[in-house]
């Protein structure tokens, strides 16, 4: 019966024996703390082999959940409704589970799931080709082994199986920011203004641009509680998406000064100042689809390609950095909860440097602020005036199209 001694000085004992039902256990433990001794912790073995070879004492296997029961019971319960997941989390957990998770996993126990089991899906997630036909990204491979790597580190929490299998999360180099030049978000601005059928649009691309608000929170955003037009200053608290307002991503509240721009199209609104600043005719939310076909729209106007809302947002903190803002000050008006996401924008305005067009530099004239500089100069990129496609170099006006 082997002992040893450990590092702290005690005397413990470790071995492998036979259960009455067959089956094969390990059992460890130390000798008694008041005697530390090689044969006290001989005799702890024998009397820990003698308990465990009592057939009362033999543990009974225990009853180990299906991957879909626990998924749908337990694990939805006190993780995805105990711990409030934001309706598009769940939405999200919902549409990965039907759609990769649950044909694989769902009539598995928990226990039968072991590192071959994964490393198979995963095999089989990189070859699957999306109904686009295209190969799912490193990012959405990512995103399914995540949803399904919570519910079996919960149930190892629980005690429901002794180990977790090897997920394997891809390494994945996060992509460049995308954002228009100064040129292409006139364009952008000019064609949205000339759409006197839709004014509402051109202030949602103002304040995408211009304030770098997310679509969900342009939706949400209400004028008595949110437009301090005095003041000049946005408070986003809240963001609509898929029909449902929460708090906006991060759970961050925060306060944005508007530029010329953004105030001037708000003020420009022809609707009484209550309720939503974005809204239908009769006072109710637009609707995801609303706000993609008119995205959709301007940029076919504007003879841009159409690739959503965001990369307006992503072009004003690209702007802001370009302009020199305080890393610190900017990630408080994009509401990130990390510095090194507000970075990103830094480096890409550090790698990707553009001379700033004479409307922007006259527009920080005289002001010594560094902040009501950089919001000066974000507003004035409206009075840019762009250069005719005609007139660029032909990489340039190919790359402008």
């Amino acid at each position: 019966m082997p002992v040893s001694r450990a590092k702290n000085g005690r005397w413990r004992y470790r071995a492998q024996i036979r259960l009455p039902d067959g089956t094969v256990t390990r059992i460890s433990g130390t000798a008694p703390v008041q005697f530390n001794t090689k044969l006290a912790a001989q005799q702890a073995e024998r009397d820990h082999v003698a308990r465990m070879q009592r057939p009362d004492a033999t543990p009974k296997k225990k009853e180990v959940p299906t991957f879909d029961e626990w998924f749908n019971g337990r694990f939805w319960r006190e993780w995805v409704i105990g711990r409030k997941n934001k309706p598009t989390e769940v939405r999200s957990k919902e549409i990965i589970y039907r759609v990769h998770l649950a044909p694989v996993f769902g009539a598995k126990r928990l226990d039968a799931i072991g590192d071959g089991d994964v490393a198979e899906f995963r095999a089989r997630l990189i070859e699957t080709v999306s109904r686009f036909g295209r190969p799912l990204s490193e990012k959405r491979i990512n995103n399914i082994l995540a949803v399904l790597s919570k519910p079996l580190h919960y149930a190892h929490k629980c005690k429901l199986i002794d180990s977790v299998p090897e997920i394997g999360i891809l390494k994945v180099e996060r992509p460049e920011i995308e954002a228009w030049d100064f040129d292409q978000y006139v364009r952008i601005l000019e064609t949205a203004r000339r759409s006197h059928d839709e004014p509402e649009w051109y202030t949602a691309v103002c304040l995408a641009g211009e304030a770098g608000l997310r679509i969900g929170e342009i939706k949400a955003l209400r004028w008595r509680e949110d437009v301090d037009l005095i003041a000049g200053t946005l408070t986003v608290n809240f963001q609509t998406c898929n029909g449902a307002t929460t708090t906006p991503k991060g759970r961050t509240r925060r306060t944005i000064p508007m530029t010329t721009t953004l105030a001037a199209a708000l003020r420009r609104l022809d609707v009484v100042r209550d309720g939503l600043v974005i809204r239908n005719l009769d006072g109710t939310a637009k609707t995801d689809g609303e706000a993609n076909h008119a995205i959709d729209r301007l940029m076919r106007r504007a003879g841009l390609p159409s690739v959503g809302w965001h990369r307006l947002r992503h072009t004003y903190g690209t702007h802001a950095a370009l302009f020199g803002v305080n890393p610190w000050r900017l990630q408080a008006w994009m509401g990130h909860k990390r510095i090194d996401e507000t970075m990103l924008y830094v480096h890409v305005a550090h790698a990707h440097a553009r001379a700033l067009p004479d409307a922007v530099r006259d527009g920080a004239h005289g002001i010594a602020d560094p902040d009501h500089r950089v919001i000066a100069m974000l507003g004035a990129r409206g009075n840019h005036v762009p250069t005719p496609p005609a007139a660029l170099p032909k990489t340039a006006a190919m790359s402008a199209q």
